[in-house]
């Protein structure tokens, strides 16, 4: 290896969103419902970073101690929104 190949790799990121809302009561019982609750997650929104690969993150070589920090090109960690309705009758 050669620090040719070093650069900072400090980041923040926004790892993980919930939001949920439960509909009032009044509005519940006008259509016979207990309750109701929506919610929108979010997973990997955003990262803040200087650094020049994809994710600062990951590694190609997994867990593994000896190759820490190279990523040769690897993926980035997926970036996911999931939608969700609680409903109790």
């Amino acid at each position: 290896m050669s620090d040719v190949y070093v650069e900072d790799g400090s980041y923040a990121r926004l790892k993980q969103v919930i939001l949920s809302y439960t509909l009032p009561r009044e509005l519940l019982n006008k259509i016979k419902i207990n309750n109701i609750t929506l919610s929108l997650s979010g997973y990997n929104l955003y990262t803040l970073t200087k650094y020049s690969g994809y994710d600062p993150e990951v590694s190609i070589y997994g867990g593994s101690v000896f190759g820490k920090g190279a990523d040769y090109g690897a993926y980035p960690t997926a970036r996911s929104l999931l939608f969700s309705i609680n409903a109790t009758f």
